[in-house]
């Protein structure tokens, strides 16, 4: 009996430790497995939040768009003119006037226009002339105007002033369709296309003469320009 178990002994010894090792991984599995089931939920949380966050940033960019487009509408009897300096006591509805009758546009400031100032850039710094701004009443006589001054091409020697730097008239658009038509001329540049241009406050670019004409709304629109 002795004999036997002498030679039991180390096996029961053997069985104890594989019995303590598969206890061991057995705990380790399980451990594991709590983790990996902790892991799933943060990772099934991370998806909820970056699905919220895509809906919040979607409904946002919609936010964004609505509130440019309404800004742009209501600047859509708007001439923004660059180019003309600064005078002391300046009267800028005679500055109209004398713009109007070079392009022979027929000009009532009573019956024509609602307003007309300048605007100081946003960056206190920026030491550029300050534009003009004026709005017209009608939406169609602000057109005529400026389709007939655009063919001007008036300088500053024109209207008195010493140089001969060229004056812009641009339909006004917001800061938003401003950065728009950079990025758009950019990119026509880069692709070759031939024509960038606003009309009615609206973007458009056409490659050549007989391509169709793109119209640029928003950023995604940018896409098109290839």
């Amino acid at each position: 009996m002795d004999k036997l178990s002498a030679i039991l002994s180390p096996l029961r010894e053997e069985i104890s430790s594989l019995k303590e090792a598969i206890n061991f991984v057995d705990n380790k599995f399980e451990s594991f497995g709590k983790r990996i089931d902790s892991l799933e939920i943060k990772m099934k949380s991370i998806a909820s939040s970056t699905s919220e966050l895509n809906d919040l940033k979607n409904r946002l960019d919609r936010f964004e768009n609505d509130n440019n487009n309404k800004e742009q509408w209501s600047r859509r009897s708007n001439v923004e003119i660059y180019g003309i300096p600064d005078r002391k006591n300046e009267n800028l509805i005679n500055v109209i006037k004398e713009i109007a009758d070079r392009c022979k546009f027929s000009f009532n400031p009573s019956t024509d226009i609602d307003f007309i100032t300048r605007v100081a850039p946003k960056n206190k710094d920026n030491k550029q002339i300050k534009p003009i701004v004026v709005r017209f009443l009608a939406r169609y006589r602000k057109d005529d105007f400026l389709a007939l001054v655009r063919k001007l091409k008036l300088k500053t020697s024109d209207l008195g002033f010493s140089g001969s730097s060229p004056i812009h008239f641009n339909d006004h658009l917001t800061s938003a369709n401003k950065s728009l038509l950079k990025r758009a001329k950019e990119l026509a540049k880069e692709k070759n296309f031939m024509y960038v241009w606003v009309k009615n406050c609206s973007i458009m670019v056409r490659r050549s003469d007989t391509s169709p004409v793109i119209h640029i709304v928003d950023i995604k629109d940018l896409n098109k320009i290839k």
